[in-house]
C-alpha cells in the first residue's frame, strides 16, 4: 500500500480524473472548480462518493496554506472526513496536511500530534517521514535540541530503499539548520554542501530547494548575507526549484525580502515581500515578523 500513487474507479466522471490531475500539478482552483461542477447524480458507487468527498475537502486545506481561504474551516472539514472515514486510504496523507495546515497557522504542538498518526504506518518509510515532519515542527518552535535528535535518529536508521534514503537527506538538511541555530554554523555548511554535492538537481529538486534554504540559514547564521542571499536565489531563479516545493520557495522569498534590504536594493526586497504576500498569502512565511 505505501507505493500506492493514483487510485482510479472504473466509470468515474471525467471532471473526477481530470480534478486529479490538477492536484497532482498543484492546479488547485482548477481542480476546485471542477468538483464544484461534478453533477452528485453522475457518482453511483460509494467508494467514489467517498473519493469526491475527501478531494472536497483536500483541495480547500490546500489552497489555505497556498493562496487563500479559511484554515479553520478546512482543518475542521478535512479532520472530519478522517474521523467519518478513519480506514480510508487517504489517511496518512490527511495526516500531513492537517499537520501543515497546523505548522502554517504556527500551532507546533499540534502539528506534531498529526504527524505522530503517521509513525503508526507499517512501512519505514512512512516512519522516517513522520520523525522528519516532527522535527521540522520542533525546529520551527526552536527546540533546536529536539529537533537533532530526531534528524539524527532518521540518519542513523537502517532504511535503504530510495524513499528511506531521500527522509535521510531531508533529515541531514534538518540537522544542518539546527547546528546553525545552535552556534555550529560551519558544520552545517558543511552537512548541507555534501547533500548539494552528492545528490542530482534535476532527480530531487524539492530536496535541492530545502537545501539551498538550509545553506542561506547556515550563511546567515555565520553573518554572512551576500553568500546567503546566492543560496536563496537558487531557490527563486532556478525554476525547477521554484516549483518544486511552494513552502520552500515561499522561505526562500522572506529571506530575501530581508536580504535585499541589507545589500541596499530596496526595490528587489519589496518585489520579494509583494510577490509572497501575493503568490502565497496563507503561507507562514507571508504571516512571520521579524
Amino acid at each position: 500500500m505505501n507505493t500506492i500513487r493514483k487510485v482510479v474507479f472504473g466509470n468515474e466522471p471525467n471532471e473526477l480524473k481530470t480534478a486529479r490531475d490538477r492536484i497532482r500539478n498543484g492546479r488547485y482552483e482548477d481542480a476546485l472548480a471542477l468538483l464544484q461542477k461534478l453533477d452528485p447524480a453522475s457518482v453511483k458507487r460509494d467508494l467514489v462518493k467517498r473519493d469526491v468527498a475527501y478531494l472536497k475537502a483536500l483541495v480547500p486545506a490546500r489552497l489555505a496554506m497556498s493562496t487563500s481561504g479559511d484554515k479553520k474551516r478546512a482543518h475542521d472539514a478535512l479532520l472530519g472526513f478522517i474521523k467519518s472515514n478513519p480506514q480510508t486510504h487517504h489517511y496518512y496523507e490527511a495526516a500531513q496536511v492537517l499537520g501543515d495546515l497546523s505548522m502554517s497557522q504556527e500551532n507546533y504542538e499540534a502539528a506534531a500530534r498529526y504527524y505522530a498518526a503517521i509513525a503508526n504506518a507499517p512501512w519505514e518509510d512512512y516512519q522516517m517521514r513522520a520523525l522528519v515532519l516532527q522535527a521540522r515542527a520542533q525546529l520551527a518552535q526552536g527546540s533546536f535540541d529536539a529537533a537533532l535528535a530526531s534528524f539524527e535518529k532518521v540518519g542513523s536508521s537502517a532504511g535503504n530503499t530510495p524513499v528511506a534514503l531521500d527522509q535521510k537527506l531531508e533529515a541531514a538538511i534538518g540537522k544542518a539548520v539546527c547546528l546553525a541555530e545552535k552556534g555550529q554554523a560551519a558544520s552545517g555548511l558543511q552537512i548541507v554542501q555534501q547533500v548539494i554535492s552528492e545528490n542530482d538537481y534535476g532527480q530531487k529538486p524539492a530536496v535541492f530547494a530545502r537545501a539551498y534554504n538550509a545553506l542561506g540559514r547556515c550563511h546567515l547564521a555565520s553573518k554572512n548575507p551576500k553568500e546567503a542571499l546566492l543560496a536563496f536565489l537558487h531557490v527563486h531563479l532556478l525554476p525547477k526549484l521554484r516549483s518544486a516545493d511552494a513552502d520552500a520557495h515561499a522561505e526562500a522569498l522572506y529571506h530575501l525580502g530581508k536580504l535585499w534590504s541589507q545589500v541596499n536594493q530596496p526595490d528587489r526586497a519589496v518585489k520579494a515581500t509583494s510577490l509572497l504576500k501575493t503568490r502565497y498569502a496563507g503561507s507562514v512565511w507571508a504571516s512571520k515578523k521579524g
